[in-house]
């Protein structure tokens, strides 16, 4: 499956609604879409800790997120600011 913004939006709403398996798909989707996202801007072997990083901090925002916003911005905006707390560290 490849993410798209209404399918990734519709589990994030899902998941918000307590959807358990949607939540697992939702997590899996992304962490795919950041994989593809970071590959360009970090090196290789620091890409899977960002990932987990990120999801991390999905987890903890998800109730942030407004169902009627895209989702798609949403993950962007987290998965850059947890690559320039990445960057700051080095």
């Amino acid at each position: 499956m490849i993410a798209r913004e209404e399918s990734l939006r519709d589990l994030m709403i899902r998941s918000q609604h307590g959807d358990k398996q949607c939540y697992a798909t939702l997590l899996d989707e992304c962490a795919k879409w950041l994989k593809r996202y970071y590959a360009q801007k970090i090196a290789a072997d620091a890409v899977d800790d960002l990932i987990q990083d990120t999801l991390i901090a999905l987890h903890k925002k998800r109730a942030s997120y407004d169902p009627s916003r895209p989702f798609l911005p949403w993950l962007a905006a987290i998965a850059r600011y947890r690559w320039v707390d990445r960057l700051r560290q080095v």
